[in-house]
């Protein structure tokens, strides 16, 4: 196992974060989540500052071997925020239902997504620094929209195989080929996420809500076959959910594995205790590739605020 070690004063010389844009901030605050104290100069190893339309600072020579990466809200060039990543990557065409207007991704998703991922890469640059595998002074631009059209572009083979293009279609999903059923639905004391994926999936569903009978109908069998007919198994499905509260249908979910969660406010996951208090879980921390030593402490293997073999 490699250690990197961000206790300190250490990683403040080695990042710096310039800028005040929504990325930006983003990737400082996961970068700050993981320990990594960035500074505002750019006598550092990796800069991550963004983008100006005014003239891409990756167009310009990196000086002194510093590795930079630059954030887009939009798109590489152009000014702009998230929105009109969305917009412009074909992801708010198919939010949404068929007879309603496409809708926009809340809570500066598109920019979270590029901070994360500018902050993975000043991560890859720390650790090929220390491994010696990474060629001073390159720039790397990394783009809302562009991580946006990475994930439109991976259901291109589904849309094809269909012959339906992506389209806002409700609770049927039809860049998997008509899966029945996928959205929300009103229960007892609010809303449900349903995800029906398989007739496993439906079946797990179908328990849950109480309608194991459903089975003895060929109609209301298969998913695939209740995605011709959404509009009738809308209404048994939503008179099937008012019969629960969303805390029992959780409940139930976790119990037997069936594919539904509760739509929950933020002030409702923290009245049960649902949030964790940091980014990472103790399981998700165990897992990562590497060691993380928070600020100020210490595993007894650092040198001198390097990535060091831990002997793993």
């Amino acid at each position: 196992m490699r250690t990197l070690d961000f206790s300190g004063s250490a990683s403040s010389s080695r990042v710096s974060v310039l800028g005040e844009t929504a990325s930006v901030f983003y990737a400082r605050h996961w970068l700050h989540q993981i320990g990594i104290e960035t500074s505002n100069t750019e006598d550092c190893q990796v800069v991550v500052e963004a983008g100006s339309p005014a003239g891409p600072p990756s167009l310009d020579p990196p000086a002194g071997g510093v590795t930079r990466i630059i954030l887009w809200d939009f798109q590489q060039g152009w000014d702009g925020n998230g929105l009109h990543a969305a917009a412009a990557a074909g992801v708010s065409w198919v939010i949404g239902h068929a007879d309603g207007p496409p809708l926009a991704l809340p809570f500066d998703i598109p920019e979270k997504w590029c901070g994360l991922i500018g902050a993975n890469w000043a991560l890859a640059a720390l650790l090929g620094i220390e491994l010696g595998n990474t060629i001073p002074g390159r720039s790397v631009d990394i783009a809302s929209a562009d991580i946006l059209r990475s994930f439109a572009d991976q259901n291109a083979g589904n849309h094809a195989e269909v012959e339906q293009g992506w389209r806002r279609n409700g609770s049927v999903a039809v860049e998997h080929g008509g899966i029945y059923p996928q959205g929300y639905f009103a229960c007892k004391d609010g809303h449900v996420g349903i995800v029906g994926r398989s007739r496993k999936d439906w079946e797990a569903i179908r328990d849950v809500i109480g309608r194991p009978q459903w089975a003895d109908e060929p109609r209301f069998d298969d998913p695939f076959e209740l995605a011709a007919n959404p509009e009738e198994v809308d209404e048994l499905l939503t008179e099937a959910l008012s019969q629960f509260g969303r805390d029992e249908l959780l409940e139930k979910s976790v119990r037997t594995g069936a594919t539904l969660a509760p739509v929950y406010s933020a002030n409702e996951l923290l009245e049960r205790g649902i949030t964790r208090s940091g980014t990472f879980n103790e399981n998700q921390i165990a897992n990562l590739p590497f060691e993380i030593i928070p600020r100020g402490a210490s595993n007894g293997n650092e040198k001198n605020g390097h990535l060091v073999d831990a002997g793993h």
